[in-house]
């Protein structure tokens, strides 16, 4: 049953974590545990309060999205948030579909004071790599899955696209308030649903040739840029 879990349809409010670093933080931060399982009893398994189960290293592998188990894990129930006004500065985030970019992006976005997180269309935040990538961060930031009717409430702030034809983020002055800012999809860019929501467009200065960047390095340069 919990091997399902692996499974984008078997996961919707009920997912698994693994890692004792990720679990540990999921538990600081008072995430509900439905059980605890590990090869080897973890430092901190004193402290949960629930079902505790210890498995095999082959049980282990089987749960694993790694080439070599952790041999920690955690059955977790974590309910999507409902969609809310942001109260800090805040990514949009259209079709971004690399699980490892869209993890990256979450942890450099809290790291910059992005931790409002709108997700439209993009791949499945609970996947075992986007997680990974997160750092343990996911759940200090707030995610919401959105329609484009959820987006279109956000057009009362100043929303910024990652677009190459855009004014230099070094020469863009920014205005006082909250702000957005547009990551688009790996290969397309920007959706024409959700580029028609921006109102001004900024691009990273690059040399020798380059035309582009990862999204997720994209993404970090122009927050960065944005609140220093």
């Amino acid at each position: 049953e919990i091997t399902k879990l692996k499974m984008k349809k078997n996961r919707d409010s009920i997912f698994l974590i693994e890692g004792e670093r990720f679990v540990y933080e999921a538990h600081k931060r008072g995430v509900l545990f439905r059980s605890l399982l590990f090869v080897e009893p973890p430092s901190f398994i004193d402290e949960i309060n629930t079902e505790c189960i210890q498995i095999n290293a082959e049980i282990a592998q089987s749960l694993s999205s790694t080439v070599n188990s952790s041999g920690v894990f955690a059955v977790i129930e974590y309910t999507s948030k409902s969609v809310a006004l942001p109260n800090t500065n805040f990514l949009i985030l259209d079709k971004v579909s690399d699980p490892g970019n869209l993890g990256t992006i979450i942890r450099t976005a809290l790291a910059f004071g992005f931790k409002n997180i709108y997700l439209y269309n993009c791949v499945d935040w609970k996947n075992d790599k986007v997680l990974r990538s997160t750092m343990g961060t996911i759940f200090d930031v707030n995610l919401y899955e959105c329609d484009l009717n959820d987006l279109q409430k956000l057009s009362n702030y100043t929303l910024l696209k990652a677009d190459m034809g855009g004014v230099d983020i070094n020469s863009y002055q920014k205005p006082n308030g909250i702000l957005g800012l547009i990551l688009g999809n790996e290969a397309n860019g920007i959706s024409q649903e959700i580029d028609n929501l921006s109102n001004f467009a900024v691009s990273i200065n690059m040399q020798n040739e380059v035309e582009s960047l990862n999204v997720s390095i994209a993404g970090a340069i122009l927050m960065n840029k944005l609140v220093n």
